[in-house]
């Protein structure tokens, strides 16, 4: 494999004005063929860059940062200064002793120059962002590794919520942006539901993890369910105290329907060719996913909404009809 260009000096420009050159664009004037090797080794040596002015001069100057860089990845560590030592020396002997080093020499260049897995250099990649740095050391890696993503067209992402960032197989924007992102913002007091769900949105671009991810896609909707509505039930048994909480607050006639007729396929189709069997369709995931994080964007858009006193859920029963106080539910098919 072709070794990434050396990054060189530690110390070097910001390059926040520089226009990245888009690849993509720059192949299709000049006809040139896409090449998925090619977009991955120029992504390799744009993040390297980054890691390199961003943190090059932390990891020469603080070995235990390294290291525990390298132990969160689960990669070899071959250190230069002793731990022992380096606690004994002066912070300015460590810079100056940094200065004589290049970012090319350590550990993390070598184990990440190396790594032929786009997905696990992914995954080194995330773990920068799950190190004790700074917000100013976290915000120029998103800023640089963002430009790094666009100027290599990956389809990745990363997702910046208050102080967490984590990379994510990029999506149509508009409901990566509005929904993906924002599940995951308010998610958050779902703390049951969100744990799940993140693991899902980490595991669906992966083909050999993909029935796991759905099944993780279920998961979460049924706890985010059951914390929603106060009980213990299973996803499937939730269909009808999903009505009522709706018509509660507010959402009118058609969409509960609606929601109840897409409720029961996608119970039906968990059941049916995930959680009993495993007939799901590549093709399938990216649509499971998006209804997934669409049903919980409308559940948690009507629960921020401000219930007037006139949405009180007030519901007796008599018979097969459970009647709440904007209208009558079926206990059977769930229909006003």
């Amino acid at each position: 494999m072709k070794e990434p260009v050396s990054t060189g000096s530690t110390v070097s420009s910001q390059p926040g004005s520089t226009r990245p050159l888009r690849g993509s664009s720059f192949n299709r004037r000049f006809a040139i063929a896409e090449s998925h090797t090619e977009n991955f080794r120029q992504f390799k040596n744009r993040t390297l860059h980054t890691i390199d002015r961003v943190l090059g001069i932390k990891f020469l100057s603080n070995e235990r940062l390294e290291q525990d860089y390298l132990y969160l990845l689960g990669r070899p560590c071959s250190t230069t200064v002793k731990q022992g030592i380096a606690s004994m020396v002066a912070a300015s002997t460590l810079m100056s002793l940094a200065a004589d080093k290049d970012f090319a020499q350590t550990s993390i260049y070598k184990s990440l120059s190396e790594e032929d897995s786009l997905m696990e250099y992914y995954r080194c990649l995330d773990g920068f962002f799950h190190l004790p740095l700074a917000q100013a050391d976290l915000q120029g890696l998103y800023e640089g590794f963002s430009r790094d993503i666009e100027a290599s067209t990956m389809p990745v992402r990363i997702s910046h919520r208050g102080d967490s960032y984590a990379l994510y197989p990029r999506g149509p924007g508009v409901l990566d942006g509005n929904v993906i992102d924002d599940d995951l913002e308010w998610l958050s007091d779902y703390k049951t539901a969100m744990v799940p769900f993140r693991k899902a949105l980490a595991q669906y671009s992966d083909p050999t993890k993909q029935r796991e991810a759905l099944d993780l896609l279920r998961f979460s909707f049924e706890k985010f369910l059951q914390q929603l509505l106060g009980n213990k039930a299973p996803l499937e048994k939730n269909g009808t105290a999903l009505v009522r909480w709706m018509d509660a607050h507010g959402a009118n006639t058609d969409t509960r329907n609606m929601m109840k007729g897409l409720f029961e396929s996608y119970w039906k189709y968990q059941d049916n060719n995930v959680k009993h069997n495993d007939e799901s369709k590549p093709a399938e995931v990216d649509f499971v996913l998006y209804l997934t994080a669409t049903f919980i964007h409308l559940l948690i858009e009507l629960a921020k909404s401000t219930m007037s006193p006139s949405l009180a859920l007030d519901v007796t029963t008599s018979g097969d009809t459970v009647s709440v106080m904007h209208g009558k539910v079926d206990k059977k098919t769930g229909l006003l």
